[in-house]
């Protein structure tokens, strides 16, 4: 596991959240896996790796041979699956990740509901400086829409997502 952390942590050094706060990205890597870990009671490790990997291939210059060679196949196609195609245009990535999520494994759905708890509770305690209420509603919008085609594999996290959905729209009107 520590070697998995320090990858991912080495891979990703001097990226920053898009928040105000500007966190070390690795901070989100490191939520998404821990959420991943409790929704599963760390009963998958395989997993959990995956949630500390998720953006290495989409985000660094990591390949999916690379993550197999230091991992295993197991961990490569995990990340892979729930990598998107970054020569797509923004709005086709975002498209497929609302259609292709009911097809998704019962690993990768829990990758990307944990992550989507993640951005939306960083939109929500830090957003980005740039983003008007709008695009933090529609942000907000599309999550829940991704997390529709991944519900039925883990009710705790759902819950959490469905908390983190309330709680960031009631601040997004409270600050309006």
């Amino acid at each position: 596991m520590t070697r998995v952390v320090d990858f991912a942590a080495l891979r990703h050094r001097g990226q920053r959240r898009k928040g105000a706060a500007e966190e070390p990205y690795f901070n989100h890597l490191a939520e998404v896996a821990f959420l991943v870990a409790q929704a599963t009671e760390g009963r998958d490790p395989i997993v959990v790796l995956g949630a500390l990997l998720h953006d290495t291939i989409e985000d660094t210059q990591t390949t999916a041979d690379e993550l197999e060679a230091e991992f295993g196949a197991e961990v490569a196609l995990l990340v892979a699956e729930v990598t998107d195609d970054k020569r797509l245009p923004k709005a086709q990535r975002k498209q497929l990740q609302v259609e292709n999520a009911p097809h998704k494994s019962d690993r990768a759905k829990l990758i990307k509901l944990a992550d989507k708890i993640s951005n939306l509770r960083g939109i929500t305690h830090s957003p980005p400086a740039n983003w008007d209420l709008e695009r933090k509603q529609e942000y907000f919008a599309w999550a829940a829409r991704v997390v529709d085609g991944c519900r039925g594999v883990n009710p705790w996290l759902e819950m959490v997502f469905d908390q983190a959905h309330r709680d960031g729209l009631a601040r997004l009107a409270a600050d309006e």
